[in-house]
């Protein structure tokens, strides 16, 4: 198990520019702790996902590094998974939810057959499928393939689990309850986790960290540290001044362009920048 206090993935100065000179992002610089929760937003278009498949070498950068446990990553490694946003692709057609579910942990060794089946089994519980189990994903809606995705990536167990928005396709009541089962499974597990979401609301609940990206070519406007209480809960924590003031101040900033002289900087080194208010007493 890795030390909470350890940098898990480093990500220094990473550019990505495409084939046809599309700049998509200009210089990220990064990091997350283990079993660190941190999310990533930004306006359309800022080049999030191209952050996250670049992260996992999926795409090679143009510039810069991204190390996991200081391990400069030149390929897909095995500790990282990916939920992609685009469900329809990510799923096997010929298997079955079950199977999807399973396929990933069939070759692992470090995990008991038992294991590997209450796994998948408490994961297809959990994004309300069991009794779709033994359906194909075409037979299912759109919302149900990508539970179906979900449940795949938090059954294998990750170490970090990077997450495109995997939420966005389900009803708010699911929502909501896949957002408390993402933290239990960090809890839990000690999964590392690093979530790319429109939602300010959203990464505000979820993480302990927030990094706000720059219009494109995107760059890191600003770190926030997210001092809320912890366990979080939907109802309680979504209530409280220091959420409603953290999720006010992240909307002012999404859209902000980079030449309004905005800087990358940590809140935590400029404590009068942001200052949370106490609930009122009753």
């Amino acid at each position: 198990m890795s030390n909470p206090s350890e940098v898990l993935l480093d990500v220094n100065g990473l550019q990505k520019r495409y084939a046809d000179g599309t700049l998509a992002v200009q210089e990220i610089t990064l990091n997350v702790r283990a079993r660190e929760f941190v999310s990533i937003v930004g306006p359309s278009g800022c080049g999030k996902t191209t952050l996250l498949k670049t992260i996992c070498a999926l795409l090679a950068p143009t510039k810069g590094t991204v190390k996991l446990h200081g391990t400069l990553i030149t390929e897909p490694p095995p500790q990282m998974v990916l939920v992609f946003q685009d469900y329809a692709r990510s799923l096997f057609p010929w298997l079955t939810v079950s199977g999807n579910v399973m396929f990933p942990l069939r070759k692992r060794k470090d995990i008991s057959q038992a294991d590997k089946e209450q796994a998948s089994q408490r994961a297809i519980e959990a994004v309300g499928l069991t009794k779709f189990a033994k359906h194909f994903p075409w037979q299912l809606s759109g919302g149900m393939q990508q539970r179906v995705a979900i449940a795949r990536a938090v059954a294998f167990r990750p170490e970090i689990l990077l997450l495109d928005e995997p939420f966005a396709s389900v009803d708010a009541l699911t929502r909501a309850d896949l957002e408390d089962l993402t933290l239990a499974l960090r809890d839990e597990f000690g999964i590392t986790m690093l979530l790319v979401t429109h939602d300010i609301d959203e990464a505000v609940y979820l993480s302990d960290r927030v990094f706000v990206l720059s219009t494109p070519p995107s760059t890191v406007l600003e770190e926030i540290p997210i001092p809320l209480a912890q366990p979080r809960d939907q109802v309680r924590t979504r209530s409280e001044a220091g959420f409603l003031q953290l999720r006010n101040h992240i909307h002012g900033l999404i859209g902000k362009k980079k030449d309004d002289g905005m800087k990358s900087f940590i809140l935590d080194k400029v404590p009068s920048t942001l200052e949370l208010e106490s609930d009122p007493v009753s």
